[in-house]
């Protein structure tokens, strides 16, 4: 999930980390800017691939985040967004393992101290798939644990190729017409999709 003003770069050149000396000089950062710092001192508790979560281009494993939400209304002091300025960027899980040597995912929150580590697709059964999908997350009586596995995430280390990209959801068709536009520009086959049933973004 990014800034619709960072993908051209990133259909450009692949998606970097903060830290890469081929990143983004005017990258847009959305959510939490305290929290994206902090990932830069929090470990990752897997080795191989090792390093910290600020090494990591982050995923999640589907729509309806937290930290959406959180955008969407500028709760926590977070910079208040309309939905439209941002797009989702879709990878398939099989062409980032193939494509890129290291990588590891979460079954929740990667610094809460409970979550677990993984690196082999096998252990993909581990995530809790109706959370992830799910547009209501709220801890209540029946899991009390549901808003730390919405958050799960597929971490890759240091970069992404553009090639990885299979999709690009947006919010609005005016959306949908700037990202094509970049496409032709850039001669990229890449799929758009507008989320008119509001599978990702929320109403």
């Amino acid at each position: 999930m990014i800034h619709f003003s960072n993908l051209e770069f990133i259909l450009k050149h692949g998606l970097h980390t903060k830290n890469s000396p081929l990143c983004d000089p005017e990258y847009i950062n959305i959510g939490d800017v305290q929290l994206i710092e902090q990932r830069h001192s929090f470990h990752v508790r897997i080795n191989p691939p090792g390093g910290d979560l600020g090494d990591y281009i982050p995923f999640y494993f589907g729509g309806h985040s937290p930290m959406l939400l959180n955008i969407k209304t500028g709760y926590r002091g977070i910079q208040k967004r309309p939905q439209d300025e941002l797009v989702y960027i879709v990878c398939r899980i099989s062409e980032i393992v193939s494509q890129c040597p290291e990588w590891c995912f979460t079954d929740g929150h990667a610094k809460n101290s409970i979550t677990e580590f993984y690196n082999d697709t096998k252990d993909l059964i581990h995530i809790d798939w109706n959370t992830v999908k799910a547009q209501i997350w709220r801890n209540d009586e029946d899991d009390m644990d549901r808003m730390r596995k919405k958050q799960a995430e597929f971490l890759v280390k240091n970069y992404v190729p553009m090639s990885c990209i299979a999709g690009i959801i947006v919010k609005t068709a005016e959306r949908e017409t700037y990202v094509k536009a970049i496409l032709v520009r850039l001669n990229l086959p890449i799929k758009v999709h507008i989320d008119s049933n509001n599978k990702y973004f929320y109403p």
